[in-house]
This record gives C-alpha cells, sequence and structure tokens, in this order.
C-alpha cells in the first residue's frame, strides 16, 4: 500500500479564506445539526443541542464562544490572520515568546470561564492541529504531501473555528495481544480506494458529542508489522460511518443539587468507524509505525500540555475556594489542622502555576520555527501523584457536610424550610447558600461526575509510572553529577 495516490492532488495551504472566522454561539449550535450519530442509553440522539442530557453543555459552550465576540474578551481571545480573517488565538502559531504569553491569555478565558472542569475544552485540540502543522519537516520526508495535509487542515480548522476533538486511546480490549494479533485493537487501514482510504475500529473522544471533527492518532508504540494501524488524520464528526456511544451521563440532573456536571459534563465517547473513507487530504501521517507515537508526543503535543496545565490551574482555582469556603461556613477555619489541609491545596496550586510559567520562560524553538513551551513532563508526573490527594483535602475540610444535605425540592416545602434554616446554616451564612457551596464540594469529590474528574486528571497522559520514569530518563543529570565529583573529588 502506497502513501498516497500519485494521481491524487495533496491539500495545500491557501492563499484566500477557507471559512469565515470565529463561532459565536448561535453557529456553533446550528452546526451541530448536521446528523450526527450519536447514542446514549440506547437512544440515538436527534437533535443534540436541544436534547436534555447535551443541553447545559451546548449552552456552556455556545457562552464560551459568544466570548470571542464581546467587547471585553474580543481582543484576548482572537486576531486576524493574513488572510484577512478573524480566528481564535487557539489557533496561533507563536513565533515569538510573547506569542506563548497570547496563547496562555485566550486559554486562561476559556479555562476559567468552565472552571476548570472542560479537561478538553476547544483550545486543547486546537493545540494539537498547530503541533501537526509544526511536525511539517518530519512528516516532508516520508511524504511532502503530508506536510500539506497537516497546514491545510490547520488553516481550514482556523478558518471555520471548528471545535475539535481527540482520539488517542484504545477501546479496552485484552491488553495481552498486540494490535497485529487482535486487529480490532485500534483504528486500521482496511482498503485503499480513489482519492482516500477506508478505515475500521474504535477511539474513545471525550467531547465527541458536540465537536465538528476529530484528530486520530496513535499513543501505543506500533511495530513495524503494525503499519496499517499508524495513522494520523482528520475527520468530521457527522462523516458517514462515525457512530458515537456515549457513557452513562453525569448531566440532566438538577442544577441545584449538581452545579457544575448539570452545565460541565464534557462527556467521554467510544467513536466507532464503521468503514469510514477519510480523503487523502486529511491523512496527515501513514503505515510509519515508528514515527506515529515519537512524533507525536515529541513533536504535536507540545501547546495541548500548555492548555491543559492552564485548565489544571483554572480547576485548581476553585478547588482552593471551595475549600476556604468550607472551613469559614464549618466555623473551623481558625484550627490548626484545617490551616495545614489548606496551605498544602495552595501549594499544590503554586506549583502548578510555576511549572507553567517556567515553561514559558524556557520556550524552545522548533524546527519548523515555532516557539514552544519547555518540557512540563514533571508538571503532568506530579498531578498523578496528588490528584487523589486534592480531592482528600476537601474530603478532609467537609466531614459529613458534604452528605448528609437536603435537595432542591425540600426547600421549596415551607414546613420543612423552617427546620432546615436552623439545621443548615453555618458560621455568618445561610442554610441555602451553605448547602449550594456543600453541594458544589460534594460533586467535586464524592459524586460520580467528581470521581469522573479526578480519573481524568490522573491518568488522561498515561500510565503514571511511565511519566515518573521519562522525568528521570529526559533529565540531563551532568550538573548535578558535577556537584557530586566536585565535592568529592571524584570522575564519576
Amino acid at each position: 500500500m502506497t502513501t498516497a495516490p500519485a494521481s491524487s492532488e495533496p491539500a495545500a495551504p491557501h492563499d484566500k479564506p477557507l471559512g469565515p472566522g470565529v463561532l459565536d454561539g448561535k453557529r456553533y449550535i446550528e452546526s451541530l445539526r448536521d446528523g450526527r450519530e450519536v447514542w446514549v442509553n440506547g437512544e440515538r440522539i436527534q437533535d443534540v443541542p436541544t436534547h436534555p442530557l447535551f443541553r447545559g453543555l451546548c449552552q456552556e459552550m455556545a457562552r464560551l464562544y459568544n466570548l470571542q465576540h464581546a467587547p471585553e474578551t474580543r481582543e484576548r481571545m482572537t486576531y486576524v490572520n493574513e488572510r484577512g480573517v478573524r480566528i481564535s488565538c487557539s489557533y496561533l502559531e507563536p513565533r515569538k515568546p510573547a506569542d506563548l504569553l497570547r496563547r496562555r491569555a485566550n486559554a486562561e478565558i476559556w479555562a476559567r470561564e468552565s472552571f476548570g472542569m472542560l479537561g478538553r475544552y476547544p483550545d486543547f485540540c486546537a493545540a494539537i492541529a498547530v503541533g501537526f502543522k509544526d511536525a511539517g519537516d518530519e512528516l516532508a520526508k516520508f511524504d511532502p504531501a503530508f506536510a500539506r495535509h497537516a497546514a491545510w487542515h490547520h488553516q481550514f480548522a482556523a478558518e471555520n473555528d471548528l471545535c475539535l476533538g481527540h482520539g488517542l486511546h484504545d477501546p479496552n480490549m485484552d491488553k495481552t495481544l498486540r494490535p497485529e494479533q487482535d486487529p480490532d485493537r485500534c483504528v486500521r487501514v482496511v482498503k485503499e480506494k480513489d482519492g482516500g482510504i477506508v478505515v475500521r475500529g474504535a477511539r474513545f473522544v471525550t467531547l465527541a458529542p458536540v465537536t465538528h471533527e476529530m484528530q486520530i492518532a496513535p499513543t501505543y508504540v506500533l511495530n513495524e508489522r503494525e503499519a496499517d494501524h499508524a495513522l494520523w488524520f482528520a475527520v468530521p464528526t457527522n462523516a458517514p460511518g462515525v457512530r458515537i456511544l456515549c457513557r452513562e451521563p453525569f448531566s440532566g440532573r438538577s442544577p441545584f443539587d449538581h452545579p457544575v456536571s448539570s452545565r460541565f459534563d464534557e462527556q467521554d465517547a467510544l467513536v466507532i468507524f464503521d468503514d469510514v473513507f477519510v480523503p487523502w487530504e486529511r491523512v496527515f501521517l501513514a503505515r510509519q509505525p515508528l514515527a506515529a507515537n515519537r512524533l507525536f508526543r515529541a513533536r504535536v503535543m507540545a501547546w495541548a500540555i500548555h492548555a491543559a496545565v492552564i485548565q489544571l490551574v483554572a480547576r485548581m482555582e476553585l478547588l482552593v475556594g471551595v475549600g476556604h469556603l468550607m472551613a469559614k461556613a464549618g466555623g473551623v477555619d481558625g484550627r490548626p489542622n484545617v490551616q495545614q489541609l489548606l496551605g498544602e491545596l495552595v501549594t499544590y496550586k503554586h506549583i502548578f502555576e510555576a511549572l507553567m510559567r517556567d515553561s514559558e520562560a524556557n520556550g524552545v524553538t522548533t524546527p519548523g520555527g515555532r516557539v514552544a513551551p519547555g518540557s512540563l513532563l514533571p508538571q503532568r508526573a506530579f498531578i498523578t501523584l496528588v490528584s487523589e490527594r486534592i480531592v482528600n483535602i476537601l474530603e478532609h475540610i467537609g466531614t459529613s457536610g458534604l452528605i448528609f444535605l437536603p435537595n432542591e425540592k425540600d426547600f421549596a416545602v415551607p414546613e420543612l424550610r423552617r427546620f432546615i434554616d436552623v439545621y443548615f446554616g453555618g458560621k455568618g451564612v445561610g442554610a441555602l447558600d451553605r448547602t449550594k457551596l456543600a453541594k458544589l464540594a460534594w460533586e467535586l469529590t464524592g459524586d460520580s461526575f467528581g470521581g469522573r474528574q479526578q480519573l481524568y486528571e490522573r491518568l488522561h497522559s498515561g500510565d503514571p509510572n511511565t511519566l515518573l520514569a521519562a522525568v528521570y530518563q529526559r533529565h540531563n543529570t551532568g550538573a548535578a553529577v558535577s556537584q557530586v565529583n566536585k565535592l568529592l573529588g571524584t570522575t564519576f
């Protein structure tokens, strides 16, 4: 199988615009009515934006897209590119260190306005599109068309302000078998046709039901016999043969009792590729198994990891606020053990902020001529160590106050309300506000939504042990060894 038929004309970047520019909420909502096949609880969803399980998230996404047009945020979130199209700074290709800060300024709005609850907010996957394009120098070594395809798709996504998802991880199948032993394990080529390839398989994609397109690449380390699985490509969410099977939703519940999941359940789905045709212009790499994983981690993810730590800092800000207010409402904020817990929580937040700023201060120029953040691998390794501890701190502060709570309907019953006001109030705060705060704390810790958030934060970059080992493997120990030799007079 060839990488691209010689007769096909590869996509190339265009001098003219490929789209109308930054989305607003109305355009975003309408764009989801495209015939996509989304399944949840055994039901095919006929209209994603209005379905009770997706309406809250779609409304929040629309609100976020509207911020790109609001006078107070427009200039921080968007810019006019060389073709005169106003596009999101999420698609900005940094050419100087200041551009990294401009990307952060935009990402901070996305992250803070979603309270750090969207692990895969649109800024994250837009950064992956930047990474695909930046890897063009390496892609061109295999086929110059691959580099052109990646550049074209970046422009297409930017000038249409696509909400992108990404599928990097395979389904939960028998991990004792390699892809060559169990071909259904990974997405793979099953046929080559005029103008493209046909792919079959499945991937996990967060945010899939409300995306426009999905970017697919393997994180599994493939061998030379598994070339059919070594694919980088992008595919529209409504492409024929794409089926989206959602996990059990945490949404569709009372906004009072579930203040974050009712708005920010970003939905994790199994996306099934049932013989999906992918045109060559949407393929960025094919049949290069040794390069597929190596290049993706080393080149493509640089800006996406930066976006992830910005989201994490916003999440930590919310957690610190909840912990602080829970302690005050419970009248325990003066206790030394509680202050120690809150101090630990604040320390973690400062560590993540420091790692983010260190990566910006130590940015590197890629072979593609773009400025990428310095390594954030230590940050990813550190969150795997403390993500459970962070949640545990809130549980220790809130104790049983996170569990023994009235619900929204109880407050509406007059004969109950007078007792609720007596028994559920706190220090300087009424029963209603304290209950709302405790409901939020429960959702972030013990609720199914909070459990998913913690698990996702700990595992979304892969095996924690592998991450920790990689921090050591990539660390230059020369200076440390020199210090030992200087102290001991040795020559290690």
